[in-house]
């Protein structure tokens, strides 16, 4: 039988690691999990980022601007090639937007180029500040202008796709939801026994429950709830830990709680992965509610660890009526706090929650499920 020779691929992505963050990590992912499917995959990205991968990376721009670049760097893959790109709408110009950009990929549909924008965000909120309203209105500028060109549009949220398919039916076939996977590599060897180990080197007790926070820390993130939540969860007979992963900020605390606070910083995705494996409870309490493009989100259900999350405006019809993640709307304090001493101290619902998690996070959310949509799309 021949073999069927698949579309080469070329990645657009101002961010790759070295460099921090989800989407560095979500664009090493995907050319990852691309070439390992046998596509050639190249990402195009920025000046020093890079290193020994199996893909091929082209760190070359310095100024997104200059699309007289990327037209050379095009010359140098077949015709055929498909172009994806990874998409914020800040991302590659000065100011909220980049003019050129849309120009340029006009230019690439005139050609007959397949191009596929896969959206991690469409336009920052509207704000009475008058900067800050044209950084809204031309992010939206922006986007209306993309949805002309290109042919496919995976969206990281679903009520980024529910509220976009009713406002451009045109466009609404280009639409589907498509997730951004854990960037954290879940250790299948890890035990029962490491949950404890992970205790005793933090100098926890062995019977503490542990909730965790992860990600960066922002008003976007409701800390703030995730630390009441923690608060209120103490008893004297049993011992309750907070821990977080990533940005560890000084947050005044009585020496009580101090005993059981672990700011882990900034660590190796190993570390985040024996962190999450000891976890009891992921608080997730977003403002704008929880969502398909929270990688942390992602994470916990991966690990297998039950999320008091909230609902919003960014939430999903379906995400509304999960029953795989314990939330409650992101206007409701009260609940929140409840919902997480809940999750502590009813072991039951506690597992429940997290099995269910689990088995959803495998059916619909890890890379070889969202790689596979994606391919679909690519090449049907």
């Amino acid at each position: 039988m021949k073999a069927v020779m698949l579309p080469p691929v070329v990645i657009f992505s101002d961010l790759l690691p070295p460099k921090r963050g989800g989407l560095a990590d979500h664009t090493a992912a995907l050319a990852l999990h691309l070439e390992e499917a046998g596509h050639a995959v190249t990402v195009i990205s920025s000046i020093g980022v890079g290193g020994n991968v199996p893909y091929t990376v082209r760190p070359v721009m310095d100024d997104w601007r200059d699309v007289a670049l990327l037209a050379a760097e095009l010359t140098a893959v077949p015709s055929d090639a498909i172009l994806i790109w990874q998409y914020v709408p800040h991302m590659y110009g000065h100011g909220g937007v980049n003019s050129q950009l849309p120009s340029f990929m006009g230019w690439l549909k005139r050609l007959g180029r397949r191009q596929v924008v896969i959206t991690h965000e469409i336009a920052a909120d509207y704000s009475w500040h008058p900067g800050r309203f044209w950084y809204a209105w031309n992010h939206r500028r922006q986007w209306k202008k993309i949805l002309r060109f290109a042919d496919v549009i995976p969206i990281s949220t679903s009520r980024w796709v529910e509220d976009w398919a009713a406002r451009c039916p045109d466009a609404a076939k280009k639409f589907f939801t498509l997730a951004s996977p854990s960037s954290i590599p879940r250790d299948p060897t890890l035990t029962a026994e490491d949950r404890l180990r992970w205790r005793r080197e933090h100098r926890l007790p062995e019977n503490a429950k542990i909730i965790t926070y992860f990600g960066t820390f922002s008003p976007a993130k409701g800390i703030p709830w995730a630390i009441d939540g923690w608060r209120y969860s103490l008893r004297a007979n049993q011992p309750v830990a907070f821990v977080l992963i990533g940005s560890a900020p000084e947050i005044p605390l009585a020496s009580d709680l101090r005993a059981l606070y672990r700011p882990l910083g900034y660590v190796k995705p190993q570390e985040v992965s024996r962190a999450l494996h000891a976890a009891d409870v992921m608080a997730l309490p977003f403002t704008d509610g929880y969502s398909e493009r929270r990688t942390t989100l992602m994470a916990a259900l991966d690990h297998g660890v039950a999320v008091a999350t909230t609902t919003g405006h960014n939430t999903g019809s379906a995400l509304q009526k999960a029953d795989w993640a314990a939330h409650v709307p992101a206007t409701d304090r009260n609940g929140y706090i409840r919902l997480m001493q809940e999750l502590v101290h009813v072991d039951e619902k506690r597992r429940t929650i997290a099995a269910a998690g689990k088995a959803h996070h495998d059916r619909e959310y890890s890379w070889p499920v969202v790689v596979r949509k994606l391919r679909d799309r690519l090449t049907g």
